[in-house]
């Protein structure tokens, strides 16, 4: 268990360090064009404004808003598949297909996010994910957030979707009323999806 653990970190390690040295290559991009990239479509949600982005240890994102009540933060990162190198060198296994990295990735964010912490998660039923995200497979989970993530939230709810060829994107629900960040996440969830 352990092993399979420290490899999920070093997945999601390796991810965020391939998304760094791609947009170091590729130059800085506005999440507009990121959404663009990975093939997705945004809508701000109805009572959320947009908060400057404050770089993450834990786990970086590009896009944050928080609503207007201040009870929910949303954090978004994306994970554009073309910009996802793999440097795997395990002379046992082939490296993973860029596809099938969501199944690593995240849990390996939500591990990163919980702090080894308890968690519960699951699979969206495929015809869900499908008429929400116009997504080949999606995943949601809930747990406690460290404070190295979120100082001022004390629950969190994870959104994950994923499409093949395109990519994978997290909506970070964040409050400190758990029903809550459920009600809104059920209501604003598929106002980050795949385009048609």
């Amino acid at each position: 268990m352990k092993k399979l653990l420290a490899f999920l970190l070093v997945i999601l390690t390796v991810a965020a360090v391939a998304q760094k040295k791609a947009d170091a290559a590729k130059g800085p991009v506005t999440f507009d064009e990121l959404l663009t990239e990975a093939g997705l479509e945004y809508t701000l949600p109805a009572g959320f404004k947009p908060l400057p982005v404050e770089y993450n240890d834990v786990l970086p994102y590009q896009y944050r808003v928080r609503s207007t009540d201040g009870t929910i933060e949303i954090r978004y990162t994306i994970f554009p598949l073309d910009r996802v190198e793999i440097d795997y060198d395990d002379p046992h296994s082939s490296a993973p297909e860029p596809d099938h990295l969501f199944t690593l990735l995240f849990p390996g964010i939500i591990t990163a996010v919980s702090g080894w912490g308890h968690y519960k998660s699951k699979d969206y039923p495929p015809d869900e994910a499908l008429r929400l995200f116009r997504a080949d497979w999606a995943g949601v989970a809930v747990l406690k957030p460290i404070p190295e993530y979120s100082p001022n939230y004390h629950h969190a709810l994870i959104v994950a979707i994923h499409r093949n060829g395109h990519a994978d994107a997290y909506q970070i629900f964040l409050g400190n009323d758990l029903k809550h960040i459920g009600e809104v996440a059920e209501r604003v969830e598929a106002s980050l999806r795949f385009k048609k």
